[in-house]
């Protein structure tokens, strides 16, 4: 390595050959990333959907949800399993094992599924699909006053126009309902012509047919032969012969039966600022490229739509090019402020030249990052460049180490090129470990679990490799340019005298603050060593115990600001669609109102808040989203907005789920979540009961919702002891019921590119209403009618709106919201774990608890991020202990690392922020950089005590040279983040705890290292010589 350092520093054109590469490369680089407001997250879940139409929750649970997980719950690669049953259908979700092979695994599962054969006949085929991450940048909106199939006409030719832009990978038109072509019979009507449903059906399915029938083959061609009678239309099925009276009439389906071309049944409805429209989504996937994909279609919106009539209007909404390109200003702004103080501060102690090609050497691993990073998948995302800011003082501070040893070797008089080569040398070693320890530190990140992690592995990533460049920069090519600086000159302006008289007054000052301050405290401290040590750890415990005894709040997922704001509202099936559109208006309201809420008004807000209200009505469902204007994320923390609209709206006692989404992430982190899991339905309903009661007796806890309340009253139909004596069995009446109230499936056919479904059934009207039954005749095997009520029997019975179960147990999920200013959801965690827990388990014994959400991710993060500090400490200290090749040194270098989290701690406390799973990120990147000043240091004191120094003589001499680059390393990494830090933009929020823990890590950890480590290594010295019998002045480590 020496050799290459000095073939570098006496071949100039190397240095600058492999500078002008780097740069060419990170311009290709950054010309090819993609960019997203937040990178693409790997999901690793398997989905299987199976709808079952007609069928209630508890008959998809037991016929098709039981059965798809007994049959791929043993599958080797799954991880877990998330079932949910709802009216019409159920899904599983397959947790995937980490590293386990997704498409392997999904082969498999669709293997397994296809051995059932206990599926009820009705049901559909299970769909089988491997998660993919979308993320929506864009939404179309087309709406005006026309018929509904003419609007889904234009609609559809706009989704393909959209899907045929080569900027725009995936598109889902949204807004509509399946259409359905409906035979409907009034049982008057069946009396009268002595038919049945079955009989409709069969006439159709007899009549209404397409059938390839083979070809002839003669001498002159072949003729394909083809049977076509496919009716696709209303009075092409009107025509279809159903019967024959005696006299010989002939009965069409028209005269027994209306036929109509409607939708889907379920509730739907999607609006744009309260009026009725189709939406199309734009997705990104594999490629993003938000700016390019959102450019493409408001091109497209503006200048190909032409084809539109005037009574149709289209625009464009939720345009996430507004958000990315605003969170790129933010830390593209912070980032080039955080640079120039980083070189004010170098100018203020260095030589201009010695500090500009410092500072120099962040553009080389800045160009070296962006270089590398397409091939790591990574893009300019909000993660990406808050990982270059991040880094901004940490990169220059082996460059700093570098120059100023080089600059030391030049005031003692060695020749330029020689002083290159002697100062980088005699720092290779712990410039060369001290950044190795800080990329293992980093890279350990990239191991963490949890979705949210994931989303922000472009941190670790970034700084992987622009400190690897910039280790490159500080050995090879800074010593390069360094060799031709020459002899200071004395300045020409009075700008340059200025700047020169500022920088020797600071570097004066620094000067007398190590001789004057520091010294006679070092010597004191060490002449105090167990006194001092002593110090340091009960302020270490104090800070611990801070953190631990609960006056630091904990909070483990962040709320990452979005510009919109979602409400999600889930009411039993009891409720009527007029009912369920009355609810949605009262949202849009409740959202129109934010625009002159008192409350906003008082944080700071003043003008519109809301930009535009998507509404979405989907069976018993709604969610509602408000796009912000620019400035209000600037302002306030969305969670505010959230509470107020939810305020306005009113309490919904009715709702099993009631909830504001604030941010990315959101949806799974909206208060605290707990999974309540038995078998024994009876247990699980009164634990469920005492869960809920003793939540809302925890102060600070503002709303309980249990997801699985009832939905109100069922009808059980049961057949009559004597109902065999007719002939008729259940399954005979469950049939005939499905028939008339859900309907009889026909035949499904395919006109221009949809799949209609053709349905027989009772009128509309009938199937709304109970009285149906009593007018019902049930058809036996030999043609006789029997009423319904003398077979059968009904029964009101409770109901669910739906079922989860969790890894094969029925599941209640119960939430709480909490209010911030006065609990954490971890302080509710800890209440419900360690107080409700013990009790419900005495009372409820087939009961258990379980975290859900990112609650669940806590206890898995906090154990993997404990073993991987632990195994990058024992990296660390066996590369220096084959470094020092002793086993003790390393152990002083090791010491501070708890001292930064004691500082972390300390800033949080004086923010008066949370401690969340961003502040131990934070924690992880300080102690890289606590590694490194204690090398040096170290290292120093090593180099002293070889040359034949006393260990007190060399502790206070290495204490002395290193107090500047110790200083100076601090303070870059202080000054370089200080913008974010005082970033009023509630969009940079969630970055300060990680900033904040690096910062003060930093700054406490400068005093451990050039207080604490000295007295340590005295104090191992001095053991040392005790147990040789020696004295403590000859003493040898």
């Amino acid at each position: 390595m020496r050799r290459i350092v000095s073939w570098f520093v006496r071949d100039p054109v190397a240095s600058n050959l492999l500078t002008i590469l780097i740069f060419i490369g990170g311009v290709f680089g950054a010309m090819s990333m993609g960019k997203e407001v937040f990178p693409s997250v790997q999901v690793d879940y398997i989905r299987i959907v199976m709808p079952y139409l007609g069928a209630g929750p508890q008959e998809v649970e037991e016929q098709i949800l039981i059965p798809i997980e007994e049959a791929i719950y043993s599958i080797d690669g799954v991880a877990g399993l998330d079932s949910v049953a709802w009216q019409g259908g159920g899904q599983v979700m397959v947790e995937v094992e980490a590293g386990y092979d997704k498409t392997k695994l999904t082969n498999h599962i669709k293997t397994n599924i296809d051995t059932i054969t206990t599926f009820p006949r009705e049901s559909e085929r299970p769909e089988v699909t491997e998660e993919v991450f979308r993320e929506r940048v864009m939404t179309v909106a087309l709406s005006g006053d026309a018929a509904t199939d003419v609007l889904i006409d234009f609609a559809e030719k706009v989704r393909d126009d959209l899907s045929r832009l080569p900027q725009v990978e995936s598109v889902e038109l949204q807004g509509i309902r399946a259409p359905v072509i409906s035979i409907e019979l009034e049982e008057y009507q069946m009396r009268r012509f002595d038919i049945s449903f079955e009989e409709v059906v069969a006439a159709v399915q007899r009549s209404s047919i397409t059938m390839p029938a083979g070809s002839i083959r003669g001498e002159n061609g072949t003729l394909q032969l083809q049977t076509s009678g496919q009716a696709f239309n209303e009075s092409q099925f009107n025509e279809i012969l159903v019967s024959s009276l005696p006299d010989g009439t002939k009965i069409s389906l028209g005269d027994v039966a209306s036929v109509m071309e409607t939708f889907e049944e379920t509730f739907f409805e999607a609006r744009l600022n309260s009026e009725k429209m189709i939406f199309i989504q734009v997705y990104t996937e594999d490629n993003p490229d938000v700016v390019a994909s959102t450019d493409a279609v408001k091109n497209y919106v503006l200048n190909e739509t032409s084809f539109l009539p005037g009574n149709l209007k289209i625009k464009t909404v939720q345009d996430h090019s507004i958000m990315y390109q605003d969170r790129l200003n933010l830390i593209t702004k912070n980032a080039i402020g955080g640079l120039i103080l980083v070189f004010i501060i170098l100018m203020l102690f260095l030589r201009p030249i010695l500090a500009l090609w410092v500072s120099f050497g962040i553009g080389i691993a800045y160009a070296g990052a962006l270089w590398l990073l397409p091939a790591a998948g990574v893009t300019i995302s909000m993660a990406s460049m808050f990982a270059f800011l991040l880094i901004l003082g940490i990169i220059v501070d082996d460059a700093i180490i570098v120059g100023e040893s080089i600059y030391r070797h030049q005031e003692e008089g060695y020749e330029v090129h020689e002083a290159a080569e002697l100062g980088a040398h005699r720092v290779l070693v712990p410039v060369v470990l001290a950044v190795t320890t800080t990329i293992i530190l980093f890279a350990i990140m990239f191991f963490l679990p949890g979705s949210f992690v994931k989303a922000i592995w472009a941190i670790p990533i970034v700084a992987v490799i622009a400190l690897s460049f910039s280790l490159l920069e500080c050995l090879c090519i800074l010593p390069s340019h360094l060799a031709h600086m020459g002899p200071e000159k004395p300045p020409k302006t009075y700008f340059a005298w200025q700047l020169q008289h500022l920088r020797q007054k600071c570097s004066n000052t620094l000067l007398k603050i190590c001789n004057n301050r520091y010294q006679p405290l070092l010597a004191k401290a060490l002449e105090w060593r167990y006194l001092t040590i002593l110090c340091f750890l009960i302020a270490l415990i104090f800070a611990n115990s801070l953190l631990n005894a609960g006056h630091i709040k904990k909070q483990f997922m962040p709320n990452v600001p979005w510009d919109y704001v979602g409400l999600e509202i889930s009411m039993p099936d009891n409720y009527s669609k007029t009912q369920m559109m009355s609810l949605l208006k009262k949202a849009e309201a409740a959202a129109e109102v934010l625009d002159s809420d008192s409350v906003l008004k008082e944080q700071g807000l003043d003008g519109k808040v809301v930009l535009n209200t998507l509404a979405f009505l989907f069976g018993y469902d709604i969610t509602v989203w408000i796009e912000l204007s620019p400035s209000v994320t600037e302002v306030i923390d969305t969670a505010i907005i959230g509470e107020r609209w939810i305020h306005h709206l009113g309490k919904i006692p009715e709702a099993s789920n009631y909830q504001a989404l604030t941010g990315f992430g959101a949806k799974e982190d909206q208060g605290f979540s707990v999974l309540i899991n038995s078998n024994d339905s009876t247990q699980l309903n009164a634990a469920k009961t005492h869960m809920l009661k003793s939540l809302m007796e925890i102060q600070g806890v503002s709303r309980v919702l249990d997801t699985s309340e009832s939905s109100g009253m069922d009808l059980n139909i049961s057949l009559k002891p004597n109902g065999n004596n007719f002939g008729v069995g259940l399954t005979d009446v469950a049939n005939q019921v499905r028939q008339g109230f859900y309907g009889a499936e026909a035949q499904r056919i395919a006109r221009d590119r949809e799949e209609l479904r053709v349905l027989v059934r009772y009128p509309e009207s009938a199937r709304k209403n109970v009285e149906t039954l009593s007018d019902m005749r049930i058809r036996t095997s030999d043609g006789k009618e029997i009423p319904f009520y003398s077979v059968a029997e009904i029964e009101y019975v409770e109901g669910v709106t739906r079922i989860r179960r969790v890894n094969r147990e029925r599941t209640s999920r119960i939430r709480a919201y909490e209010q911030k200013s006065l609990i954490t959801t971890d302080e509710i965690s800890k209440i419900v774990f360690d107080e409700i827990r013990p009790e419900l388990a005495r009372k409820y014994p087939s009961v258990r608890l379980s975290k859900d959400g990112f609650s669940s991710d806590e206890k898995e993060f906090y154990e993997a991020a404990t073993k991987l500090l632990i195994t990058a400490i024992v990296i660390i200290y066996g590369l220096m202990v084959l470094t020092f090749k002793s086993y003790l040194k390393p152990l002083g270098v090791l010491t501070a690392i708890p001292f930064g989290l004691m500082g972390a701690i300390f800033g949080h406390v004086l923010f008066g922020l949370e401690f969340s799973m961003m502040s131990w990120m934070g924690v992880f990147a300080a102690t890289g950089v606590v590694v490194n000043d204690n090398l040096v240091l170290i290292e120093r004191i090593n180099q002293l005590r070889q040359g034949g120094l006393a260990v007190s003589q060399a502790l206070m001499r290495a204490g002395k040279d290193r107090f500047r680059p110790i200083i100076l390393t601090s303070l870059t990494t202080f000054i370089g983040l200080m913008p974010i830090i005082f970033e009023p933009s509630e969009q940079a929020q969630f970055l300060v705890p990680m900033v904040i823990s690096l910062v003060f890590g930093v700054l406490f950890a400068t005093t451990v290292t050039l207080i604490f480590v000295p007295a340590i290594y005295l104090t191992a010295a001095s053991f040392r010589d005790y147990l040789r019998g020696t004295k403590l002045p000859t003493a040898s480590l």
